[in-house]
Parts: C-alpha cells; structure tokens; sequence
C-alpha cells in the first residue's frame, strides 16, 4: 500500500467514525433534531468500515502478519485494547447518568442489573448479536458492527491460515456461531478482501474515472432513494435495516478503493498529512466510545435540546471527550500486544523476547 492510498484511506476512515457520530448527534434529544439529513448515513459509514476492514487485513496478512499466531495477537490487541476502556467508560456514565435523570437518560437503557450484565459478558466475546441475539454492553448501541467484524477476523483466519479438515472445522464452528444475521454482511467485508487482491487488475489510467465513477453511483444511488429502493425483510435473523442497498453500497466503495489504489493521488502538506493521521488513529475509539458520552451529557448538561448552548456543549465535550480519550487508549495496543505474546511464550516455556523485538512491536 502506497503512503498516498493509505492517507486518503485514513481520511475515509475517520471520516466514517465522524459521519457515526453525526448521525447520532442528530437526534432530538442531542441537538433537537440539527443535521438530521445525516442520520441515515450512520449505517452507511458503518458498511464502509466493514469493506476497509477487509482491505486492510488482505493487506497485513499479506505483508507483515504471516502467521495465524502473529494475526491472531494482533487482532485480539486491536479489538480489547479499545473494548476494555469502553466498556469501563460506557458502564460509568450509564450509571452516573441514570443515577441523575433515569427518564431524560431513556427508558431504553433502565435494565436490570443481570440483564445489564449479560449484554457486557455476552458483547466482551462477540456473540451479542449471534442468531436472533441482540445484546450490547450499557447504552453503547455502535457496539454492535464489534460483533460482526470479529467473527469475519475468524472467518478470514481460518480460510487463510489453516489447511484441510482444520480449516474446513474452524470456517463451520466460526459460522455456526455467529448465525446467519452476521454472515449475510460478510460479503461486505470480503469485497475489501477482493479489492486488495484485484487492485492490480485495473489499468493505472482508468484509476481516477473509477473512483468518481463510485462517487457518482453512491450519489446517483442516494437520489433514487437509497435504501428504499429495497425491501427490508424485517426479522430478528436478518441485521438491522438489512436490504440489497448494503450490497450495492459495499461494492461501490471497493471499486473506489480499486480506483484510488491506481491513481496519482495528490499528497496535502505534512501538517494536514500529521493531522489526518493523527484522526484516523482515534478513529476506533471516537466510534465506541462516542455514543456514551453523548447519552450522559444530554443527560447532565441543562436547557432544551435546541438551544444553541445546548447543542455546542454536547456535541464539541462528545467529539473532544472521544478524540481525547481514544488518543491515550490507542497507545495500549502495542503494549497489550507484546503482553499476550510474553504471556504466551512462557506457557510454551520459551524464554522472554529480547529488547530488540519488544521494540519491533511497538
């Protein structure tokens, strides 16, 4: 991956987290109802994560993590360096929250404390949104994307890292237990998966007609109607909201992936190259850890939703709380990584890694 793809791709990244954000902020108990013309946009960018989220693992499997150990380490620092601290936050603030207004916080969210408990125990190993599942640690309703993708990380991994009866066992217990609401999305993702294997396939001249021809299409498609252009089966063994739009969305932004992976790209300056990515780096967590801060300072902070106190408050304390937290908890995940590999290396009784590659992990 060029740095140019791989910039333009961490602006699409963060632009995804932020457009989530938005999309929620929008509601009327946030903001009364402002950028409301975003809101369905938030399960769009959802669908977009899905599709760099395949693109980026054929990448890394394919140049640095070529081991099942490796990737497997790998993913699991990814995914529970970010999961611990947001569950930490989320059940906090549901509580102090509550605590203040239970009716202002939301009916939604007054659980028992054993149900409560079970969609953190039942989330904390992904199976939360399994079969006719549907179970999300507190108030963080994004959460919910987490219990798909790691069982596409599975999924991948079996296919691409074990032979014969092993895989054919790890591919069918992974599916099993994710259930069909999970795998009918997983086309998603395996399109990012086939626009890092076919990104070679396209003349580099043709690059930039692609991408704007997926721009144009994603526009195009949004005029029509978008998402009701399609029936929405609407059943608990299908995903939310579920239709052939998502189908149609995913691959347009692999073909624009293909296309910005064949074209001259421009490169801004270094300050706006540091900036983005410093964004793109707190994209996870402004994706986990947004939605409860936004539920505890429409709780706490006072005045109508549609005041323009109200809605500069909650939205700039949302964003720079999420920007600001998820900088400190992305620097965990090196250190979580190199932890698990130590741990892991003294069970099998080998000796300690030398400081030499402790500093390669980081």
């Amino acid at each position: 991956m060029t740095p140019a793809l791989s910039l333009y791709l961490d602006a699409l990244r963060f632009g995804a987290a932020f457009t989530v954000l938005v999309s929620h902020y929008a509601a009327g108990r946030y903001s009364g109802g402002l950028f409301w013309q975003v809101m369905p946009y938030g399960r769009i960018a959802v669908l977009v994560f899905f599709v760099l989220s395949g693109f980026v693992i054929a990448w890394v499997t394919e140049t640095r993590e070529s081991s099942l150990e490796d990737y497997g380490l790998s993913r699991v620092a990814r995914l529970y360096s970010v999961i611990v601290p947001a569950f930490i936050v989320t059940a906090a603030l549901d509580q102090i929250a509550m605590a203040i207004d239970p009716r202002l916080y939301g009916p939604q969210w007054a659980q028992g404390p054993v149900h409560t408990l079970l969609g953190f125990m039942l989330s904390a190993v992904f199976l939360g949104a399994s079969w006719t599942l549907s179970a999300q640690p507190g108030s963080n309703v994004p959460y919910w994307s987490l219990n798909y993708e790691a069982w596409y990380y599975v999924l991948f991994a079996g296919a691409a890292f074990l032979r014969g009866r092993r895989r054919i066992t790890a591919i069918a217990g992974a599916a099993l237990l994710a259930g069909p609401k999970i795998l009918l999305l997983f086309p998603l993702w395996l399109m990012g998966v086939g626009a890092w294997r076919w990104r070679t396939a396209v003349r580099p001249e043709l690059g930039v007609p692609l991408a704007f021809a997926a721009v144009a299409g994603f526009i195009i498609l949004q005029a029509l109607g978008g998402r009701q252009l399609f029936g929405e089966p609407g059943t608990p063994w299908v995903p939310p909201f579920f239709s052939g739009h998502d189908y149609v969305v995913g691959a347009l932004v692999a073909l624009l992936i293909i296309g910005l992976a064949n074209a001259r790209l421009l490169m801004p300056g270094a300050a706006i190259q540091r900036l983005i990515r410093l964004l793109a780096g707190t994209s996870f967590g402004l994706y986990l850890l947004h939605y409860p801060l936004l539920n505890f300072l429409g709780t706490v902070i006072p005045g109508p939703a549609d005041r323009t106190l109200h809605r500069i408050l909650v939205f700039g304390l949302t964003l720079g709380g999420s920007i600001g937290l998820a900088h400190l908890i992305e620097r965990q995940k090196g250190i979580l990584k190199h932890t698990l590999r130590s741990g892991l290396d003294m069970v099998r009784g080998r000796r300690p890694p030398s400081a030499v590659h402790r500093q390669g992990l980081r």
